[in-house]
């Protein structure tokens, strides 16, 4: 439990107030009483970094050891302290374990591990042997879960695999296992009392993390938030994580209606990556978690694009350009009214995208302008035009756009400008 505490130990907020000179202007609304105090946030979170486990349920993924040792190397040195890898990597979480002293590196284990004395033994053996330092035992006890046991040829009633999941749970702590998670499978459909009744037994048990699991995500992030206070009403002295998917669109906003509701560690990847379409986007929530709720995650925000950018490399899995915060045109703006006032960066931008180490960029589009052809050339360290010259080559640009039907090069308009510009 003290690495537990170690990790959890960031007390209070890094972020003061909805504003900082130059790198962020969010609403004051976010800190309002009436906004802020139904809320039950905890008093530090902690982001857990799924990129290795749940990242390489996609499609033509397949990384080689060199490659999972780079992705977590990069991943330390933006500040993560929590990362999940499959028990079955046991080179993997040797090498990753090695990178830092503080990193907790999490082995998540099949539900029929906890099911008796001698598979719980082996899986949490195997474990520490390969370094892990947190162990997470599954728990499929829903209706569309619960076969998972009889598919493992494991005959046992819902109550008795609770059971023998406690003893599990004793079983790792008495082996000197450093934290035990426990994760709670497809909580939007199972029982609320049974929820509580699973998460209250293992917490007793002596596990250090109850995990919930939406699995599927069939809910709202209302529903998330009022499981999570309700698990932790329960376990309010156990740390509660949050594992949700994007099935809907909505796993960020669930992931974060968990936390207004106490949960301690929730989780993301780097780009969302993940199975069917993916989980929490980790630059998305570690600048929602620091700017909107002002808690101190500890990582990096400047270093989110180039993370971002580095793993889609590694993955070979390309980023759409519109990904917040680190797309490459999160900080686009192409509305000619948004180029009037090119020194006020926050008029159409809740934050800088130096902040997280992107780039401003100036789209063209039949919208484009002789603001935006200004903003555009000096972006491109072309001398300053004059407004009859930037009108001109506005037109010029809206004419080429519409008989290619794709972006423009930055060459092609340099020789648009060059070619339509009277100081040329």
């Amino acid at each position: 439990m003290a690495g537990l505490t170690a990790c959890l130990s960031r007390e209070g907020s890094s972020m003061q107030g909805h504003n900082k000179e130059g790198m962020w202007d969010v609403s004051p609304l976010n800190f309002a009483e009436p906004v802020r105090g139904p809320m039950n946030l905890p008093s530090s979170v902690t982001i857990m970094d799924i990129t290795l486990r749940e990242g390489r349920q996609v499609d033509g993924v397949s990384l080689s050891l060199d490659d999972v040792v780079s992705v977590a190397s990069r991943l330390v040195d933006a500040g993560i302290t929590m990362i999940e890898m499959h028990h079955d990597e046991a080179d993997e979480m040797k090498e990753v374990s090695k990178l830092d002293p503080n990193l907790k590196v999490q082995a998540l284990v099949h539900p029929l591990a906890a099911t008796t004395q001698e598979k719980a033994l082996e899986a949490i053996h195997r474990c520490q042997d390969n370094g892990a330092s947190v162990i997470c035992f599954a728990f499929a006890l829903s209706d569309y879960g619960f076969p998972t046991y009889a598919l493992g040829g494991v005959d046992l009633t819902r109550e008795e695999a609770l059971e023998r999941g406690a003893e599990a749970v004793q079983t790792a702590k008495a082996e000197g296992v450093e934290t035990v998670s426990c994760n709670l499978l497809d909580i939007a459909r199972v029982d609320l009392e049974w929820l509580k009744t699973q998460a209250k037994t293992l917490a007793a048990a002596g596990s250090d993390i109850i995990r919930i699991d939406d699995i599927a995500a069939p809910c709202t992030p209302g529903v998330i938030g009022y499981l999570t206070r309700e698990v932790k009403a329960v376990i309010p002295e156990t740390p509660v994580a949050m594992h949700v998917h994007n099935d809907f669109g909505l796993s960020s906003a669930m992931a974060l209606a968990s936390l207004e509701n106490g949960a301690e560690i929730i989780e993301a990847s780097v780009n969302g990556l993940g199975e069917r379409c993916g989980v929490p986007t980790l630059a998305e929530l570690v600048v929602a978690v620091e700017l909107l709720y002002g808690l101190d995650t500890g990582i990096d925000m400047g270093a989110m694009t180039e993370l971002s950018r580095f793993v889609a490399d590694v993955y070979n899995r390309p980023t759409s350009p519109t990904l917040p915060v680190v797309g490459e045109l999160a900080f686009a703006h192409a509305i000619e009214g948004h180029h009037f006032f090119p020194d006020n960066i926050f008029f159409h931008n809740p934050f800088s995208a130096a902040l997280v180490g992107n780039d401003d960029y100036v789209p063209l589009c039949n919208y484009s302008g002789p603001y935006a052809i200004k903003h555009k050339a000096h972006e491109l360290g072309l001398e300053e035009l004059s407004h009859e010259d930037a009108q001109r080559i506005a037109a010029v640009v809206k004419r080429e756009l519409r008989l290619r039907r794709r972006p423009l090069s930055d060459e092609r308009f340099i020789a648009l400008v060059t070619a339509n510009s009277n100081a040329s």
